[in-house]
This record gives C-alpha cells, structure tokens and sequence, in this order.
C-alpha cells in the first residue's frame, strides 16, 4: 500500500510539472484580436432604447456605461454596444450591477470597450474549487490524481491536439493518439505504477481499437459525412478546407466514447485486483469468470449511461420533433439524429469489447499458471 501511495504520489507530481510547462506552450493561432487586452468591466447603466423585440428575442443595440475592474484602465469609465441579432442561444442582455468580460483599449476616440459576455470567471473558478475540494476530502490521493487526470485531459487537448488538427493532421490519427496519451497518463494517476493500471489500460485501449474500427467503417456504411460537426462551415473556412469532415466526426466520436471504456477497465481491473487480495490462491479460469461476471453488470448501467447522455444534450431537439409529429421514422434517418445514434452504439460496441478483454487482462496478470498471485 505504501508503495501504491509512493508512485501514485510521484505521478501527480510528475503530471502537475507537465501540466504547468504545457501551459507555456506559447499560443498559435493569434491575431490582432487576440493580442487586445481583456478586463472585467461593471455595468453601470444601460439604454434600451434602441431594442426590438422579436419574439422572445431581440434585435437592435444596448448601449452600457461601463466601469473598468482592473488592467491599465482600471476605474475609467466609457459607453460601450451590446449587439443582439435575434439568436437565442448568442444575444444577452445586461442589467445595472453586472459583471462583463470585455475587451479595453486606447482608442483615437478615447477608451473603447467591446464586451465580450457576463464576466463567470469567478463563479466558475468557485464551482471548480468546490468540486477540487470534494474529491481531494473524499478521495485523498487518488482524489488527486483524478484532479489533476481533468486537468491534464483539458490541457493536452487544447494545447496539443487542437493545434495538430488545425495543421492539417489526420484526425483519426491524431484522435487516436490522444486517446491512448490521456488512458495511460489518468489511469497512472488513479492507481499509480501497479498491475491494475496495467489492466486498465490494455483493456480500454482494446476497446479503444474497436470504437476506432467501427467508427470508420460504420460512418462509411450509414453514409454519413461529418457535415453536422458543430462549427463545421467556418472552420472549414477558416482552415483553406484543410479538415476532412468525415475523420474529424470519427475522432470525435472515439474520444468521446473513450472516457467510458477508461471508467469499465478500471472497474473491472480494481474489482478483479479485490479477489485476489481476499483469496490470493484464486486459480486464473475462477478469476476470469469473476471478471467477465462484473463486466456483464457494469456493462448493463454504462450502455445506458451512454444513451442517457446523448439524449439528454439533445433532448430540445427530440422534444420539438415530437412537437411537431414527425414520424420516429423519419427521425432516425436525419444525418444529425443518425450521427448521435451512431455515437451511441459504436461506444456501446467498445464496451462489449473491453469488458471481456479487461477480465482476460486481469486473469493473466494478477495470477500465474500455477494459481498464485503474482
């Protein structure tokens, strides 16, 4: 046990080093917008005079008098416009007292400030303590190595493999590269340099080739191109239509689906490591029954889990489609509805496909032959 919490220990130490040099990586992709300094400005008073209603949304100009928070201008004050075009889910409306993220600079006509939204950064740096609090309490050092397993994940993807893909790399590639980067990397962290993150990691990984696999072969045969990626049209724009839809949809698709294969292996790798602690003499064949006993359990929950989570984030959508009486049929074989459906069971398929190679990882290296643990 001393010697788990000694590498455990070390992993987390090793990975916060990254994580802090990762973040110096210097950003790529600038421009002159970018470079404009942001500040929390507070909005003092607002003009709503030039506001249309349509709808529940409106079109028009807010206009704000704002007070700097902090930066160079810190106490100036200027008017600044709050643009609405009708869009719901873009448009937001400021109320004397609020908080907003802005842009301030010296312009030829004095101070201008361009806000930007509400200013969260505080409430979400709140809700992330709180939730960095709970797991370290509960936790302990694996609460810490999940910790900072989120952080690393957040990290090696922003400044590691968006860049990539920006560059024109093969997403599938690239995806899958992650993927295996951020299994083996959150599964040291949890359980640190043992045969149980042995066993979780060549069990996920497994999985991992199958969602893969599938994710190639089965957009191929739904006829699916990646049209529906979220951001699709200016990106392409933006990168000279360098991004291949269709592989950026299929490496989404893994890694989206990759945290569940990681969340099985380890269940099963920590479950199997139990037995064998509590009956040391367990022959390979009973272990192997064991863990394809506890896979078959847990992959009953996470199937579900996975359909929960994709029609919970578009649950609107379903909603208004039953609104309106469109036929399930009809549903099925729209290209977004078929996408989500196909993320749903090419994350299923690699559970199927972890759960048993998980078990047979942790029979062969928790025991030898001759049925003594290892």
């Amino acid at each position: 046990m001393k010697k788990w919490k000694k590498s455990n220990g070390v992993m987390c130490a090793v990975m916060t080093l990254v994580c802090v040099l990762l973040c110096f990586l210097p950003e790529q992709y600038e421009n002159a917008s970018t470079r404009i300094p942001r500040a929390s400005v507070r909005i003092e008073e607002v003009q709503n005079d030039a506001l249309y209603p349509v709808g529940i949304v409106y079109s028009g100009v807010q206009n704000c008098r704002v007070t700097v928070l902090g930066g160079t201008y810190k106490g100036e004050s200027a008017w600044a416009s709050n643009y609405l075009n009708s869009a719901l889910d873009k448009d937001k409306l400021y109320q004397a007292g609020d908080h907003a993220h802005a842009m301030v600079q010296m312009g030829d006509k004095g101070l201008t400030v361009t806000l930007i939204d509400h200013d969260r950064t505080l409430e979400e740096a709140a809700i992330l303590a709180a939730l960095s609090a709970m797991l370290i309490l509960y936790g302990g050092i694996v609460g810490c190595g999940a910790l900072i397993s989120l952080a690393a994940s957040g990290i090696m993807i922003w400044k590691l493999l968006l860049p990539l893909l920006l560059r024109g790399v093969n997403p599938i590639g690239a995806a899958f590269v992650t993927v295996v980067a951020l299994t083996v990397v959150i599964d040291l962290l949890v359980a640190g340099v043992s045969k149980k993150t042995l066993v979780a990691v060549v069990g996920s990984l497994l999985g991992t080739l199958v969602t893969c696999a599938l994710s190639v072969l089965l957009t191929d045969w739904l006829k699916l191109d990646g049209g529906d990626v979220p951001y699709l049209v200016p990106l392409l724009a933006q990168s000279g239509m360098t991004v291949h839809p269709k592989a950026l949809f299929c490496g989404m698709m893994f890694i989206a689906n990759s945290g569940a294969l990681m969340d099985l292996s380890m269940d099963i790798a920590a479950s199997c490591l139990e037995i064998c602690q509590h009956k040391p003499d367990i022959e390979r064949r009973a272990l192997l029954k064991s863990g394809v006993t506890i896979g078959r359990s847990v992959l009953g929950t996470m199937t579900t889990t996975l359909m929960l989570a994709y029609s919970g984030n578009y649950l609107s959508m379903l909603m208004y489609f039953m609104g309106q009486g469109t036929p399930l049929c009809d549903i099925i074989n729209l290209k977004y509805v078929a996408s989500q459906l196909l993320n749903t069971l090419v994350g299923s398929f690699g559970l199927i496909a972890a759960a048993p190679l998980s078990a047979v990882a942790a029979a062969w290296i928790y025991t030898k032959p001759t049925a003594q643990k290892a």
